[in-house]
């Protein structure tokens, strides 16, 4: 059987936005809510055994408690200490904001003064060599007037020595 004679395929590389807006839900939204206006990174606690959430949850992830309300929750940070982390080489598209993300670029995996639970955010430092796990680390915050209500509101975690 004779085969059909294959079509050349035209390829057009073209980048498209598509706006989408995301409900962050009521702890989120509060928490970024907090962020955003006092510039204050807040955990919740699970009722049962006693976990800090940061970000915090609706429920504990352990236990399927329903976590303690706002009027409970504790300011965590911003200080803390690096588990570890991981180096990216590669760039990729933010969502929130549409730009590529400059490279290279190292993410940390961060417990938080008084949080039981770590964090994942960008660290400032990108020399390997000068990343240290248990090293101490600190957010840096934006200026009020630039904050918009999410986690890119802690611009990265930078290194400090205490």
């Amino acid at each position: 059987m004779k085969q059909k004679e294959q079509e050349e395929l035209i390829y057009i590389n073209k980048m498209m936005k598509i706006p989408y807006k995301w409900r962050t839900g009521e702890v989120w939204g509060e928490f970024f809510r907090e962020l955003k206006e006092n510039g204050i990174i807040y955990a919740n606690q699970c009722p049962t055994c006693g976990r800090a959430f940061c970000l915090p949850k609706d429920v504990c992830t352990r236990d399927h408690t329903r976590c303690t309300d706002r009027s409970k929750w504790i300011p965590v940070g911003p200080k803390g200490t690096l588990v570890t982390y991981f180096m990216a080489e590669q760039s990729f598209l933010l969502p929130t904001t549409g730009e590529m993300l400059k490279i290279p670029f190292a993410v940390g995996i961060i417990l938080l003064d008084g949080a039981t639970v770590i964090l994942q955010h960008q660290l400032e430092e990108t020399d390997e060599e000068k990343i240290k796990i248990f090293m101490r680390v600190e957010a840096v915050i934006k200026p009020k007037a630039e904050r918009k209500g999410n986690i890119f509101d802690i611009v990265h975690f930078r290194t400090i020595t205490e």
